[in-house]
């Protein structure tokens, strides 16, 4: 269960978007809402000044109009990614909202706001980008493994979708498991692959409380990252997608934090990035 929920707004069309869905899902949570906009620190003290007052009264009638007159509105100077990064650390948020930057240029990616905060974030990352913001999320996957960071994409896709959704657990095969399947017992491999996802999905969702979305599991057995999950997410259109960031070995945590940054640049859906 949510309880806090921080927006970084730098005014954009884009932040907007993302404000949108962040109350969204403080309503559906009854989650505590704040806003943070980040003035810059290199101008005069007079020009700042001025900024800050049209900021309040800005977000002020914006808020109001959306109806979050409730919002928390904080308004800090400096970079913002080391502001959104020390804010996410006093107040403990549960979750982090931003809207996507350079959506038409994703080679800008690299030293964007996001990627500085993605990179050293410890709380899960919303990246918004689809249009119906204002309504429950409906369909979504997640890419599964065995690793701690993929469970924890797991229960916290579970935790933003509402009963009546759906959640697909996306597990793409790794190299020497489809090699194996090539073997003379490749459909017991396969029913074992099955099985032991499924306890793994039937012990996490045991462990959550409240009511939970219909999740289904889906192991692809052609291709290997990231093109077989482009594929599988191509496919199932999902709303949202969720991710861990790193994974079990040095290999899967190279393979995965470059998955994360991929999906970063060029999302095709909202994206929740999970440490």
């Amino acid at each position: 269960m949510l309880k806090h929920i921080l927006v970084a707004h730098d005014l954009s069309r884009e932040a907007d978007i993302a404000l949108n869905r962040a109350i969204q899902l403080a309503r559906q949570h009854g989650a505590r809402l704040s806003v943070l906009h980040v003035l810059e620190d290199h101008l005069p003290n007079a020009v700042q000044n001025n900024l800050r007052v049209a900021a309040q009264q800005y977000f002020g009638e914006h808020l109001a109009r959306l109806g979050a007159e409730d919002c928390q509105l904080l308004l800090r100077k400096g970079r913002p990614a080391q502001q959104i990064l020390e804010e996410i650390g006093d107040s403990q948020a549960d979750l982090l909202v931003i809207g996507r930057h350079h959506h038409n240029a994703p080679e800008l990616f690299i030293g964007t706001t996001l990627e500085r905060v993605a990179r050293h974030l410890g709380a899960p990352l919303l990246l918004v980008m689809g249009e119906q913001a204002d309504k429950p999320y409906q369909k979504a996957a997640v890419a599964l493994d065995f690793s701690l960071c993929a469970c924890d994409a797991l229960r916290n896709a579970c935790s933003l979708l509402p009963q009546d959704a759906r959640l697909v657990a996306l597990n793409v095969m790794e190299l020497g498991s489809r090699l194996l399947l090539k073997s003379g017992n490749s459909a017991d491999f396969l029913a074992t692959q099955r099985e032991l996802l499924g306890k793994l999905l039937e012990d996490e969702l045991s462990g959550l409380a409240g009511q939970i979305p219909t999740v289904e599991l889906e192991v692809i057995r052609r291709g290997a990252l990231p093109r077989a999950l482009d594929e599988a997410v191509a496919e199932q259109r999902p709303q949202l997608l969720a991710l861990g960031s790193h994974g079990r070995s040095l290999i899967s945590q190279a393979l995965l934090g470059s998955l994360a940054l991929r999906y970063l640049q060029a999302p095709p859906c909202d994206l929740l990035l999970v440490k």
